[in-house]
C-alpha cells in the first residue's frame, strides 16, 4: 500500500514532496515490525501530518488510514501553508518572522476552538508584508524604525488599493502597538446619509445563466460539472464548493444524497446524486455512516482537479458571476426567504438584501411573517412540529 501511494499524484512543492516521503518511510519502518507499532506512530504524529499522510495515501492505505483514525480517535486537519521569503535584511526579516508566528499563534487558536481556517490563510496574510519588505530593501532599508512615510506612501502606489487595507494591523504592530485589541463599548455616532448607495451586482439573466450550465455539462466531465453545478445552481463560492468535505454529504432517511454546505442540509437532484454518491465512495468505502459527523473531513473534490485549475477551467474566470446569478436566479423563480437563502448556500444577508432589488416585487410582502418564522424554525431544526 506504501509502494501504491509512492507512484500517486506527486506533490505540489518540494516541502510537501519531503512531508510526504518522510511520513511514508517512517510508516514503512514501523509496519515492518507489526500493526500495532504503526498504529502507535500514528498517535504520535500531529493532526497536520496525519492529514498529510491522508492527503498523499493510495486507495488502499487511505482506508486503513481512516479505519485507524476512527479507532484510536485520532483527529487530522490540514495545517497552516507557512510564508516563504525572499533574501531580505536580517532586520527586516526578524520582524516579519514574529509577525508570522504572531498570526499563526492566533489562528491555531481558533481552528482548536472549532473555526474553519484554510491551509493558505497564514501565506495569504504575509504576501503584503513580504512585499513592503523587499520594496523597501531595494530602497536601501535596512530595518523596519528607519522606514519613513515617502517609502509607505511609494508601496502604495505599486499596489491596488484593496491591498492597502492588509497592511494596516503590520504597521500598527511594527510600531509597538496591539494590531488584535478589542475596541469594546458604544462606537461613536456617524453622520446619517440621506441616499444609501448601494453597488450594483453584475448578475446574467436565468435564461443566460440556463445555457450557461448547459454549456458546461456539454463539455466537463461529470464529476466537474458537479463543482460547477454547486456553484451556478446552488450558489456556493467556488472555494465552498471545491472545499466540500466527506463528514458533509450522508444519505437521508428517504435514501437521497443530501448535503450541507452552509447550515442547512440539502438534497441534491437525482440526475447529479449519483456523481456526487460515487465521489464520497471512492473517499472513504464506508462511507455513509449513521452520523455523519464520523466521517473524516476528507475533500471529496481534491482528486478530481487541482484547485489552481478550477477558476480557469471549470468556471472561465467567472466565478463571482455565476454565483450571485445562482442567487438572483433562486430569488426570481420564488425562493424569496432570507433565511432558506442564507442556510442554504452560505450567502450573507447583506448580499441578499442588495440583491432583492433586483427582484421586480416586495418580497416581504409575499407571505406572513409568521409562515416566514415558522419555516426558519424548520430550516434550524429547533421546531418540534
Amino acid at each position: 500500500m506504501i509502494a501504491e501511494s509512492l507512484i500517486q499524484r506527486k506533490p505540489p512543492t518540494k516541502e510537501s514532496a519531503v512531508l510526504r516521503d518522510q511520513l511514508l518511510r517512517d510508516l514503512q519502518g514501523a509496519a515492518s515490525v507489526s500493526e500495532p507499532v504503526a498504529r502507535q506512530l500514528l498517535e504520535r504524529l500531529t493532526p497536520h501530518e496525519r492529514w498529510a499522510l491522508l492527503k498523499y495515501a493510495g486507495k488502499g492505505l487511505r482506508d486503513w488510514l481512516l479505519a485507524a483514525y476512527r479507532d484510536a480517535e485520532l483527529s487530522a486537519a490540514p495545517g497552516l501553508e507557512a510564508a516563504h521569503y525572499p533574501e531580505l535584511p536580517e532586520f527586516l526579516l526578524d520582524r516579519l518572522q514574529d509577525w508570522e508566528a504572531k498570526n499563526r499563534r492566533r489562528l491555531e487558536a481558533r481552528i482548536k476552538n472549532g473555526h474553519a481556517r484554510a491551509p493558505e490563510t497564514l501565506r495569504r496574510m504575509m504576501v503584503e508584508p513580504i512585499a513592503l519588505a523587499r520594496f523597501i530593501a531595494d530602497r536601501g532599508v535596512d530595518r523596519w524604525e528607519t522606514m519613513k512615510m515617502s517609502d509607505r506612501i511609494a508601496f502604495a502606489r505599486t499596489r491596488p488599493k484593496f491591498a492597502q487595507h492588509k497592511l494596516k494591523a503590520f504597521i500598527t504592530f511594527i510600531e509597538g502597538g496591539n494590531p488584535f485589541q478589542t475596541r469594546r463599548g458604544r462606537p461613536p455616532k456617524k453622520a446619517k446619509k440621506v441616499i444609501k448607495e448601494i453597488r450594483q451586482i453584475a448578475v446574467l439573466t436565468p435564461d443566460e445563466l440556463k445555457a450557461r450550465l448547459q454549456d458546461a455539462r456539454q463539455r466537463l466531465p461529470a464529476d466537474q460539472y458537479l463543482i460547477y453545478w454547486l456553484v451556478a445552481k446552488l450558489g456556493l463560492t467556488a472555494k465552498v464548493a471545491y472545499g466540500l468535505t466527506l463528514d458533509k454529504i450522508t444519505i437521508n432517511a428517504k435514501g437521497r444524497v443530501v448535503i450541507r454546505p452552509a447550515e442547512a442540509w440539502f438534497a441534491m437532484p437525482k440526475s447529479i446524486a449519483p456523481t456526487m454518491e460515487k465521489l464520497a465512495r471512492n473517499a472513504d468505502a464506508q462511507w455513509p455512516y449513521e452520523t455523519p459527523t464520523d466521517a473524516a473531513a476528507i475533500p471529496v473534490f481534491a482528486a478530481v482537479i487541482s484547485e489552481r485549475r478550477v477558476g480557469p477551467e471549470i468556471f472561465r474566470s467567472e466565478t463571482t458571476l455565476l454565483r450571485s446569478s445562482a442567487i438572483h436566479a433562486a430569488m426570481h423563480y420564488g425562493q424569496l426567504d432570507r433565511k432558506t437563502l442564507a442556510s442554504i448556500s452560505g450567502v450573507s444577508l447583506k448580499t441578499i438584501s442588495d440583491m432583492e432589488f433586483l427582484v421586480p416585487a416586495d418580497i416581504h410582502s409575499l407571505v406572513s411573517h409568521d409562515l416566514v418564522a415558522k419555516r426558519n424554525r424548520a430550516i434550524l431544526g429547533s421546531d418540534d412540529e
